[in-house]
């Protein structure tokens, strides 16, 4: 992996030193995720379920991210993110639960999994570019890749859920670099449909808070941790599908500005 990513690197290099671009930041997070709710119901006869029906409160989870923000001069800025969110829980079931007319009884083990990628462009505009603080507001579109699944362990039964779907959101992120240039930050994506679009009810939110502090003098890497609430779902009776969860993350993370470390990489001697 560090191999192709040095690869990579030394391939943009000339790219980078003569594009037009102000800066491009690479970022990467990892850390513990906590499911709060997952409430579920498939079918027109599914049974309710709850995140604790199948032992999701049990543990915590890994979780990671990856994003690429190319910033065009001083008030445009693009932002490219990979969410990926996949966990399996097994479970002895409490209840009988229906899931798309196959019934689990009382009793059956059973392994679930849970799905849920997140592939997330941004556009952003720098509505304040202050010395000390930044204010930018824009849009998100994500495209939304879930699987809900039910195994029996004993291989008796197995359905599934899964939907490719598209899902817009409204985006701002303010920033605060104190004169020791450690810096805070809120970012946030949300949408509701406010059960105006027909028969379907949803919503999604993702809010993250930043602390981080530069690693370098020039300050184009940057160490940061992060609090993280994602959430939403929604009620589609047309389909007979209905998932609505809260998730919270604590993340750290890293950031650096390609076009300003190739430029001081193409500046020495």
């Amino acid at each position: 992996m560090r191999i192709h990513l040095l690869a990579l690197t030394l391939l943009a290099t000339p790219a980078l030193a003569q594009s037009p671009l102000s800066a491009l930041v690479a970022e990467y997070e990892t850390g513990p995720a906590a499911i709060f709710q997952n409430d579920g119901r498939y079918g027109p006869t599914g049974t309710d379920y709850e995140a604790g029906d199948i032992n999701q409160k049990d543990n915590l989870y890994r979780s990671q991210r990856i994003a690429l923000e190319a910033r065009l001069g001083e008030r445009h800025g693009i932002i490219l993110l990979y969410a990926p969110f996949d966990i399996t829980t097994r479970a002895t079931l409490a209840k009988d639960i229906d899931f798309r007319g196959t019934v689990f009884p009382t009793g059956t083990v059973v392994d679930s999994r849970y799905l849920f990628e997140g592939y997330r462009a941004s556009y952003l505009y720098r509505l304040v570019n202050g010395e000390r603080f930044t204010w930018d507001i824009g849009a998100s579109v994500q495209i939304r890749n879930a699987l809900v699944g039910f195994s029996a362990v004993d291989g008796s039964r197995y359905v599934k859920e899964s939907d490719i779907g598209v899902v817009g959101a409204l985006k701002t992120r303010l920033r605060y670099e104190l004169p020791s240039r450690v810096w805070a930050g809120l970012e946030a994506d949300a949408l509701s449909t406010f059960g105006l679009l027909g028969n379907t009810t949803g919503g999604i939110y993702d809010v993250a808070l930043t602390l981080g502090l530069p690693l370098n003098t020039k300050g184009d890497v940057h160490a940061y941790a992060r609090l993280r609430l994602l959430g939403g779902g929604a009620d589609v009776k047309s389909r007979d599908i209905y998932n609505w969860g809260n998730f919270g993350f604590a993340v750290l993370g890293v950031q650096a500005d390609l076009v300003s470390l190739v430029e001081r990489g193409l500046a020495k001697p």
